[in-house]
């Protein structure tokens, strides 16, 4: 029981400090990637605490098996190089048993992955996606930074040279057209701000309006124009996904949610083998060959499934067919290469 303790206490520090180091990383990248959305009009800044906090969940799906995988992988070579190992073996542990132990610890954190698949993280996506339809056209469009060219979401151009106090100066606002490439129209304003009593109508003041079809133009002065824009104004991420029925979906990310704790079980059989080092050799030199392992794993999974959300296959099965490949190879490497295999 000792023994066991020190093991599994040893795991759970080392996913622990691990995880954290990672986490803190990815939300200073994604902190600075917000932030330059904010400074380019394309977020509100009372925004960006409610997106981080809200998609943590889904950086924390990666990060528990991510950390698991590596603190298993620091702690074999750390045994294997101060010559724990053999004590270990003195002691009565089979590489069955030590494998064992690992697995209870990877059931643990598979749980906690499974947590956030199936719960938390979708709970957290419905609450951001509440949040961005609450979130009033106006402050998306006084978020706007004045002096750069913002690109709304039906491809028309807006600029501003000028802010103060929510009226926008010297206004340039180039009109997308898809459905026919001959026609262009723009506008420009001297002043544009929005309505106080509608917060999604839009006023320009004082500017020409130009609109050229084939071969027939106009061009029309304004002292006063509205326009009720709000839906152009929002930036969303567009996908070029096919046509899937809901039950493909359903299944697909069921499926899905299932991959990341069933990555997390399998990487004990991934780890054990790999992790395995010389008494005279680093307890690090085994940690780039396991992550390239790890990273492998898990670039496969994460291709396979937009493979699959893009519809360029449509057997949802096939992430089961890479867990059970590199299930079969995590088998064949522990029955070869165990760390209580002395050389």
């Amino acid at each position: 029981m000792i023994l066991q303790r020190y093991l599994l206490k040893d795991i759970f520090s080392h996913t622990g400090a691990v995880g954290l180091v990672f986490l803190l990383v990815i939300l200073a990248s994604r902190s600075i990637q917000y932030l330059e959305q904010v400074s380019r009009g394309e977020l509100s800044l009372e925004l960006v605490f409610w997106v981080i906090l809200f998609r943590l969940p889904e950086f924390l799906e990666l990060i528990i098996p991510f950390s698991f995988f590596l603190s298993m992988v620091l702690v074999i070579g750390r045994l294997c190089s101060d010559n724990e190992m053999i004590i270990l073996e003195q002691n009565g542990y089979s590489n069955s048993r030590l494998l064992k132990l690992f697995f209870v610890a990877s059931l643990f954190f598979a749980l906690l992955t499974s947590l956030f698949s199936f719960w938390v993280t979708p709970t957290s996506k419905s609450n951001l996606d509440n949040i961005y339809q609450q979130t009033s056209f106006k402050e998306d469009f006084n978020s706007i930074q004045p002096g750069k060219f913002i690109f709304l979401k039906d491809g028309s151009v807006f600029y501003a040279e000028e802010k103060n106090n929510e009226i926008f100066s010297n206004i340039f606002l180039n009109f997308s057209n898809p459905e026919s490439k001959n026609s262009e129209s723009f506008l420009t304003a001297k002043k544009s701000f929005i309505s106080s009593e509608d917060p999604n109508l839009v006023f320009f003041e004082e500017g020409q309006s130009f609109s050229k079809d084939g071969k027939n133009q106009v061009k029309m002065s304004f002292e006063l124009l509205s326009m009720n824009a709000g839906k152009n104004f929002f930036l969303d991420e567009t996908t070029n996904q096919k046509d899937v029925n809901e039950g493909q979906l359903s299944g697909l990310n069921n499926i899905w949610k299932m991959s990341l704790p069933l990555l997390t079980l399998i990487a004990v059989f991934l780890a054990l083998p790999l992790s395995k080092v010389k008494p005279r050799q680093g307890r690090y030199s085994k940690v780039l060959p396991c992550l390239i392992v790890f990273l492998v794993y898990l670039g496969l999974l994460l291709l396979v499934k937009g493979w699959l959300d893009e519809g360029r296959i449509t057997f949802a099965p096939s992430l089961l067919l890479v867990h059970l490949s590199f299930l079969l190879l995590g088998l064949i490497l522990t029955s070869k290469f165990s760390p209580l295999r002395t050389d």
